[in-house]
């Protein structure tokens, strides 16, 4: 017994404190944002207050989107004259039409900018989750080997010390070994840590009673844990989010991922590297001790056992498909806008291998997010759905407040738009754009000032004057361009 007593001291005394990762992405999401406990909602304000830093450079895409998209609006005609122009000379017609373009100051990369970083974010994201859910997995399995190894310890001293009595099984008149009875009390102090947390209550009424340990059993267990462990007890260790029964898992309904097997354990801490010396911080005897080795799961289902019983009156379900069914749904939405907005900024060709390759992304981007959602765990699920949500929202405003800049800009130029279309109304006589008028005044259609209008009596001569130059300059304030087309006001002046 004593022999056995050292070695349960030994293996509760393993006390490992697992390196954290310490990557910027880790340190915001483990440490920044430690004040919000729960770490879905935690990743939701995170998401949502990086979104919102990033913002500026959504904006500017949608800008410059915006901008291109009027640029190629006016220049639609003389497109079309240069395609009549060079005809079957593609390469020509393709310079011709690169040239006027970046005269009127239409942008072919600066929207992309925002694309690259968004893209950098995603993937650096991914990979810094992926290591955040093995680091938790592995670090909530050490909690709960550490209250296992604790009420073992504290079981067998107390029964050496002969103040524990085994008495038969209630199911047979089989008497427990003090090993076996060790086992059971540690298991069921490790379900009650895993989704509740313990009390000093709980170990002195409910446990105490069903095992009839001594009334000291719950100080000794908590001094223990304090002496010897680093991690709270009095929290439950389950990542719980909403409908998801372990965050740090898929939100699927198949496959028993709301408590992982060893094997699914195993695979996760070992994906990262978190099973050796150099990335876990733990010597290799604390990892034999944890893991068995890699290959003997005896120490891992002796820990967990009643948590992965099939007797368990908890959920083994882990989700419901709702996370990468909203994501799949939102990158739909996600990759139509874009794509439309693209169209509509002359981006994109309706023929041509480039909308080919358009098409395609329109069905593999839904596609990969899928594919994420259904493989890797369920924080990164929640990272793509509040970002993508986030991202909608602020395309309706940014796209909004575009519009509404642009309309109160046509209200301050109300003249003729003549010249070039860079940089709103400015006239310039280089511009490749035809002129409506030729030497017209740009400022012409303008609605008159009250000092301006004409005597009545020049209204008369107006109207005795008559004649087809007045009536297409007096149409409703604004003279049709159709009609001034045919017009040269310098030689009407000079006939005047």
């Amino acid at each position: 017994m004593a022999l056995l007593n050292s070695v349960m001291s030994f293996m509760s005394a393993v006390a490992p404190t697992i390196l954290a990762p310490s990557k910027p992405w880790h340190l915001l999401i483990l440490n920044v944002f430690s004040f919000i406990a729960d770490y879905g909602w935690r990743v939701v304000v995170f998401t949502v207050l990086l979104k919102i830093v990033l913002s500026p450079l959504d904006f500017f895409q949608r800008y410059k989107m915006r901008k291109n998209q009027i640029i190629t609006e006016r220049l639609k005609p003389t497109m079309e004259k240069l395609q009549k122009q060079y005809g079957g000379d593609k390469q020509a017609l393709s310079r011709a039409q690169m040239e006027l373009n970046k005269k009127e100051g239409y942008s072919y990369f600066s929207s992309c900018i925002p694309m690259i970083v968004t893209l950098v974010v995603f993937i650096t994201l991914w990979q810094s989750m992926y290591t955040i859910a093995s680091y938790m997995t592995f670090k909530q399995y050490v909690a709960l080997y550490d209250g296992y190894t604790a009420a073992e310890s504290v079981v067998t001293a107390e029964y050496e010390a002969g103040n524990i009595t085994i008495e038969s099984s209630q199911d047979d008149e089989k008497t427990l070994t003090i090993k076996e009875f060790a086992t059971e009390v540690g298991q069921d102090v490790v379900v009650k840590l895993y989704y509740d947390g313990i009390t000093e209550k709980w170990l002195s009424g409910e446990l105490s009673e069903k095992y009839n340990l001594p009334e000291d059993f719950a100080q000794k267990f908590m001094a223990k844990i304090d002496e010897e462990h680093s991690f709270d007890y009095r929290k439950p260790q389950q990542a719980r989010f909403l409908w998801i029964e372990n965050i740090w898992a898929p939100d699927v309904p198949w496959g028993d991922q709301a408590i992982l097997d060893y094997e699914k354990f195993y695979n996760s801490i070992q994906s990262r590297k978190y099973n050796t010396k150099a990335v876990s911080g733990l010597d290799d005897n604390m990892l034999a001790a944890l893991l068995g080795g890699g290959s003997d799961a005896t120490m891992y289902n002796k820990v967990m056992g009643k948590l992965l019983s099939a007797d368990s009156p908890h959920r083994k379900v882990n989700g419901y498909l709702v996370l990468p069914i909203l994501v799949l749904l939102l990158s739909v939405a996600s990759q139509f806008i874009s794509s439309l907005q693209q169209k509509r900024a002359g981006q994109t060709n309706e023929k041509g291998g480039f909308a080919t390759s358009m098409k395609v992304m329109m069905f593999m981007m839904p596609a990969l997010m899928l594919f994420f959602s259904l493989q890797y765990a369920s924080i990164f699920t929640l990272y793509m759905a509040i970002n993508s949500a986030t991202s909608l929202l602020l395309n309706v405003l940014f796209t909004g407040i575009i519009k509404l800049a642009e309309h109160r800009r046509t209200k301050r130029h109300y003249g003729i738009a003549t010249g070039s279309t860079r940089g709103g109304i400015t006239s310039s006589p280089d511009s490749p754009i035809i002129h409506y008028v030729k030497g017209a005044n740009p400022n012409a259609g303008a609605k008159p000032s009250k000092d301006d209008a004409p005597s009545p009596a020049e209204k008369k001569e107006k109207r005795k004057a008559g004649g087809k130059n007045n009536n297409a300059v007096r149409r409703s304030g604004r003279p049709d361009p159709n009609e001034l087309m045919s017009i040269d006001m310098r030689d009407s002046g000079k006939k005047k």
